[in-house]
């Protein structure tokens, strides 16, 4: 367990790790993400995209996952869907373990922060891949 990181509560902890081996990811890699995305805020939202949850998850990316029906205009009950720690997690490990599946690293992480689309159209965040690395390590080394 990682002590002295904000947020990121035993509990909170567990369940990241529980969820990353369900889906066959590294839980370093998972907790990394969730740091930089929302800094272990389950309740975190960025309007700009909008995201939401821990994994700042898209209504489109609900929605290819099949969690919500309507990724345009979703309704309140299935953004709560979106922010539901469980769903949140699940959502977001399955589409990092494709990602990882049919790319490499840094590639995946990119196309986890723009998106597939995004990416194949010249998109890149490196301070984000950065950040995400940076994590990794130091997760890993605990």
């Amino acid at each position: 367990m990682i002590s002295g990181v904000k947020g990121l509560t035993p509990e909170l902890e567990g369940f990241i790790i529980y969820k990353a081996n369900q889906w066959g990811l590294e839980p370093a890699l998972v907790k990394a993400i969730a740091r930089v995305e929302s800094n272990f805020n389950p309740s975190a939202r960025n309007p700009a995209d909008p995201s939401y949850g821990l994994m700042q998850i898209t209504p489109g990316l609900a929605f290819d996952y099949g969690l919500i029906s309507d990724w345009k205009d979703p309704s309140p009950s299935e953004i709560s869907q979106i922010y539901n720690l469980n769903n949140n997690l699940d959502v977001a490990c399955w589409y990092l373990a494709h990602l990882m599946s049919i790319r490499n690293f840094d590639v995946a992480i990119q196309m986890y922060n723009v998106g597939q689309a995004g990416y194949r159209n010249g998109m890149r965040n490196y301070d984000y891949l950065n950040k995400v690395r940076s994590h990794y390590e130091t997760y890993r080394s605990v």
